[in-house]
């Protein structure tokens, strides 16, 4: 049996939101799938997902920790 099939139906990645979201719209789903980190538009789930690797990912969260995109308004 694929792993990604239980009583013949398909399993896709499970997208979590941040607890530090509010219903403003401006969100974006994340999950873990098949060793990628996959990243939507919480508010279009048909748009394009975004693949990265453990390392990208790992880079871009670094990133985020150190300030290294807050450019200002």
């Amino acid at each position: 049996m694929n792993r990604n099939t239980i009583r013949g139906e398909q399993r896709g990645p499970k997208f979590a939101k941040s607890s530090f979201s509010y219903g403003g719209g401006d969100c974006v789903e994340v999950a873990y799938h098949e060793g990628q980190i996959l990243v939507r538009d919480s508010k279009d789930r048909h748009s394009p997902t975004l693949w990265f690797t453990k390392s990208e990912w790992r880079a871009f969260t670094s990133g985020v920790r150190a300030s290294e995109f807050d450019f200002g308004d």
